[in-house]
C-alpha cells in the first residue's frame, strides 16, 4: 500500500473518530496527513471512499483487542467480558488523557451522523457491527462449553450477543455524553448478566 495512501486512511480514521463526517473536510485531510490535496484523488474516488477505507482500518484495530482479550484462552471466558469492557474504557481514557473529551464509538457515530443519507457507510457499519456481535458470540459458546452459562439452543449465542453488543455501544454513548469512560465499565456486570440469561430477553 501507498504510504501517502496508508497516512491518509489513518488520518481519517482518527480525524473521524473524533470529530464528525461533516466537520473532516478533503483538505484538512489531506494537510493532516502531510499529503498533496491533488494526490487525493488518485488513491480515492470520494470522500466516501476514504470513509470506507478509515472504516475497515478503525475495525482492524478494534478487531485486534477482540482477539486479545476475548481471545485469551488463559482467562475463563465468563471473566474475559468485563475485562473487555475495561480495555475499551482504557481506550477512552487515553484519548481524553490526550484530546480532553471522549470520542464514543467510531461505528456508532457516523452510523447516527450518517445512517439515513450513505448506503454505502451505513451498511459498512451494519456488517462491522455484525463482525464485532461475532465475536461476542463466540465467547458465549466458550463459556456454554466451559459449563460457566446455560444455554438452550445455539441461537442463544447470537442472540444475547446482539444484547451484549447493544449494551457496550449504549455505554459509549453515555461515556460520550457524560465525557466519563467509567460508564462503560459500570455496564460490565449487566454484559455478565446478559451472558448467563439472567437479564429479561
Amino acid at each position: 500500500m501507498s504510504s501517502a495512501r496508508e497516512e491518509l486512511i489513518t488520518t481519517a480514521a482518527d480525524e473521524l473518530w473524533q470529530g464528525s463526517y461533516g466537520s473532516v473536510g478533503v483538505g484538512a485531510l489531506c494537510s493532516a496527513a502531510g499529503v498533496k490535496r491533488g494526490s487525493f484523488y488518485h488513491f480515492f474516488d470520494s470522500k466516501d471512499d476514504l470513509v470506507l477505507a478509515a472504516l475497515e482500518h478503525s475495525w482492524e484495530r478494534m478487531q485486534a483487542q477482540f482477539e486479545r482479550v476475548l481471545g485469551d484462552e488463559s482467562v475463563p471466558p465468563l471473566q474475559r467480558l468485563p475485562r473487555f469492557f475495561d480495555a475499551v474504557a482504557e481506550m477512552h481514557d487515553r484519548v481524553r488523557q490526550e484530546s480532553g473529551h471522549v470520542p464514543g464509538c467510531p461505528f456508532g457515530n457516523l452510523s447516527v451522523e450518517l445512517g439515513n443519507f450513505h448506503d454505502p457507510i451505513r451498511e459498512r457499519v451494519a456488517d462491522i457491527f455484525r463482525r464485532a456481535t461475532a465475536h461476542f458470540a463466540g465467547l458465549l459458546r466458550a463459556a456454554h462449553a466451559a459449563g460457566e452459562i446455560p444455554m438452550e439452543s445455539p441461537e442463544e449465542a447470537e442472540r444475547r450477543a446482539e444484547q451484549i453488543f447493544g449494551a457496550m455501544q449504549g455505554a459509549q454513548v453515555l461515556a460520550k455524553t457524560h465525557a466519563d469512560p467509567d460508564a462503560i465499565r459500570r455496564m460490565a456486570p449487566v454484559a455478565v448478566a446478559i451472558a448467563r440469561g439472567d437479564a429479561a430477553s
